[in-house]
């Protein structure tokens, strides 16, 4: 039976912190309860006067007044009310909430400036009037009190929060949070962002960085042409108000780059960083733009100038990873195994044992040197330190298959065991062993053993169809190999695996099929051949494939 100790230490926590967001209603109740017994009252009357409300420069709503207290009654307190648009004070519903605290009342006369919260509730708020109260003991004794006709529009609380944020933190702090937020990528994310990023703009038209980011935003949530053009006049407006601007500049250049615009693009580049800038962006975007030029030896020099900086805050380091994944795919084409070991080395160290890349250094320490041993220790770094996710998992799994292929008898069973632990057999396992010269001999073993080669998963998937769907033709090539059948049926649909690169458009996996046996003018699926589908959708190229004596649709 688990410890109900962590369940009752979560709702601890929590009613102190609902209590501590509350505490503009219970705190006055706290100071109300201490005396001035001992003190005589001074003379005079408690009074409440020159009320007023008024918006200051960061935009929060201010009551500012004065008041006399003589002592009496005892433990006195200061608070705002409001009354709601559409209600009044004896109706039903609390329509008057307190919604500001001016601390306990202090002896003589004084002047105080309170902010005004927004009431509670989700919704867009209305408020026709302020009071200023002066309360005795327990709330309940009136001593003194003004009000004062006021509408204030209330937005909704996630806008009002938003506009907090801008006011206590600056709007660098609220830029810094859009940031995250697009970083994050979701819909929802991104969505956040923009309006955080609008209304920062609403409150000063002049501040460029939000212009910069809302082009980011365009890009994330709108990728094509349209969301790139959205860009290009968002980062033409930034540059309008920064004309030095290199993170403008940077940006702009990626989105020319990915319009096909090069020349400009390059040019950009070479302008931010003849800028001085420390926006580690302009070596990994540069990199990608002469990469997409076929360019490959300078783009691996851009992105080697931007790993040889130092680490300095987030957005550089997302700027590092990038540089690593786009180097690390570009050593892979080139089959510089040694250059992508080092790579993997150092962005582990850089970014911590422990971490996922210490993951990704494992599968690459199995596939390419089949170093059982390395890759566990490396994996389970990560499965123990900062990176418990799946592929962390999935690393330690297949470092175990494979380390129980190559053991002796005493210890396969043991190594066997922990594979199923952190990564249960089944088709996945079978294709992932399948990805390399290194560790196809697992799969092979696990065939051996009794796994079928052609077993389906929840989704009626087998090995050969994720490999094909993945375009990954030597794992494909390694599963025929092992006996996979090109004619098993998959998915709901009971279709042909052979027919998967057919139905997404892969040309090269259907010669894959091919080679291996495959006369698609005679596989057929609900009484049509695949050739019959190519005349269909009129796919010129495919029915070439399929058909090499075909000459017409």
């Amino acid at each position: 039976m688990r410890s109900a100790r962590p369940v009752i230490l979560m709702g601890v926590l929590l009613v102190l912190l609902v209590g501590y967001s509350a505490r503009s209603l219970w705190e006055p109740y706290l100071y109300a309860t201490q005396s001035d017994a001992g003190e005589a009252p001074l003379p005079g009357k408690n009074s409440v006067s020159g009320l007023k409300i008024a918006r200051d420069s960061t935009g929060r709503w201010m009551a500012t007044f004065e008041y006399f207290y003589t002592g009496e009654p005892s433990g006195a307190v200061l608070n705002i009310d409001q009354l709601r648009e559409g209600a009044s004070a004896g109706a039903p519903g609390a329509p008057v909430q307190l919604t500001g605290y001016a601390g306990r009342a202090e002896r003589g006369a004084h002047r105080s400036a309170v902010e005004i919260n927004r009431p509670s509730g989700m919704a867009a708020e209305t408020t026709k009037s302020i009071a200023v109260h002066m309360r005795g003991r327990g709330m309940a004794l009136l001593a003194a009190s003004e009000q004062v006709a006021q509408r204030i529009d209330w937005p909704e609380y996630s806008a009002w929060i938003l506009e907090r944020e801008i006011a206590q933190g600056g709007p660098e702090a609220a830029l810094n949070r859009a940031v995250g937020m697009i970083d994050t990528g979701s819909e929802s994310s991104l969505n956040d962002a923009k309006h955080l990023l609008e209304r920062l703009i609403a409150k000063d038209a002049r501040y460029a960085p939000a212009y910069i980011e809302l082009a980011r935003v365009a890009m994330k949530s709108n990728w094509g042409p349209e969301g790139l053009h959205q860009a290009e006049t968002l980062l033409a407006s930034a540059l309008q108000l920064q004309p030095e601007s290199a993170n403008a500049k940077i940006l702009l250049g990626y989105v020319y780059a990915h319009q096909g615009r090069y020349k400009p693009a390059e040019s950009l580049m070479s302008d931010a960083v003849k800028s001085g800038t420390n926006n580690l962006w302009v070596w990994s975007n540069w990199g990608e733009l002469l990469a997409m030029q076929g360019k490959i030896e300078p783009a691996i020099q851009k992105y080697r100038e931007g790993l040889a900086r130092p680490r300095s805050d987030a957005p550089n380091d997302r700027a590092r990873l990038d540089a690593y994944r786009h180097l690390l795919a570009l050593l892979e084409r080139r089959k510089e195994f040694a250059g992508m070991e080092e790579l993997h080395k150092r962005r582990a160290e850089e970014f911590g044992p422990g971490s996922c890349y210490s993951a990704e250094y494992s599968r690459f320490v199995l596939q390419q040197r089949g170093d059982s041993t390395a890759a566990i220790a490396l994996a389970r770094d990560a499965v123990e330190g900062k990176c418990r996710d799946q592929p962390a998992r999935t690393a330690l799994g297949l470092a175990y298959y494979v380390a129980w292929a190559n053991a002796t008898d005493s210890q396969r069973g043991e190594a066997l065991n922990q594979a199923r632990v952190f990564l249960p057999a089944g088709p996945r396992v079978l294709y992932l062993l399948a990805g390399s010269e290194r560790t196809v001999g697992a799969a092979k073993q696990l065939v051996a053993a009794g796994e079928a080669i052609d077993q389906k998963d929840n989704y009626k998937l087998n090995a050969l169809a994720y490999a094909l769907q993945d375009r990954d033709y030597a794992s494909a090539r390694r599963l025929l190999q092992l006996g996979s059948r090109t004619d098993t049926t998959i998915t709901e649909g009971e279709f042909p695996v052979a027919l998967t690169p057919v139905m997404s458009g892969d040309i090269e996996g259907v010669r894959v099929m091919q080679k291996s046996g495959v006369d698609y003018s005679k596989l057929r699926y609900q009484g049509r051949t695949a050739i019959d589908e190519a005349r269909r959708t009129g796919n010129r190229r495919m029915l070439e494939a399929l058909d090499p004596k075909a000459n017409s649709l």
